[in-house]
């Protein structure tokens, strides 16, 4: 499947504000072992396998490999991928929606990046100093329910197609069982980007629907 590299026209992140603040003055962004999600079970929109992916593939095309005809399924076709090494993310989404408020828990607040190719363009410019020479690093778009050819950590069930997910990722080489979260700092956004405040309705929402007061949260990946 072709993958359109396309940057969306803006990319947003929820999180508590305080720490959108310091990505907006100041330029941080934590990058998060993959193998960090697999563990979180307070959010819907966080609890992931990030490097195992077993995806129901939606009206899949089988076709008999010595006889060229179609197979026909009798039941769910599942795909299974896996990635031999643990790997760092940063995670945006391409909409901006009320509903990230309530499936991210303690988002109050959410960063608007309003020149996608030009954040980006920072961020590869400083990957380096966070990350050992010789790393892949590559930006695209999460696929859901199906193979993407970027591989495993662009990949996600159907379930979660909701996010919307725009994500950076950095795979080591040689491959590793654990990475370590880091701190990456590109300077100031304050020409590209923009923090506001979640509206009213929407931080009711999270509240009522964790039956208590946002917890803290650092970004939503």
């Amino acid at each position: 499947m072709e993958i359109d590299l396309t940057r969306p026209p803006k990319l947003y992140r929820y999180s508590e504000r305080k720490w959108l603040e310091r990505s907006l003055r100041l330029g941080e962004f934590r990058l998060r072992p993959a193998s960090d999600y697999k563990d979180m079970e307070s959010a819907a929109g966080r609890t992931d396998d990030e490097r195992h992916r077993k995806i129901v593939l939606v009206n899949p095309s089988i076709t008999h490999v010595r006889t060229g005809r179609p197979i026909i399924p009798l039941g769910d076709v599942v795909m299974s991928s896996e990635i031999a090494t643990d790997y760092l993310t940063l995670c945006f989404a391409k909409i901006n929606s009320d509903h990230f408020y309530q499936d991210f828990p303690g988002s109050d607040a959410c960063l608007i990046i309003h020149e996608p190719n030009v954040f980006f363009d920072r961020v590869y410019k400083a990957i380096n100093s966070v990350i050992p020479a010789g790393w892949g690093v590559i930006d695209g778009p999460v696929t859901y329910g199906s193979r993407s050819n970027l591989g495993v950590p662009f990949m996600k069930p159907e379930k979660f197609v909701f996010q919307f997910e725009w994500r950076f990722a950095c795979l080591p080489v040689p491959s590793m069982s654990k990475c370590t979260a880091a701190l990456l700092k590109i300077g100031s956004i304050t020409d590209i980007a923009e923090v506001v405040a979640a509206p009213v309705g929407a931080a009711q929402l999270t509240i009522r629907s964790t039956g208590r007061q946002p917890a803290t949260q650092v970004g939503t990946g």
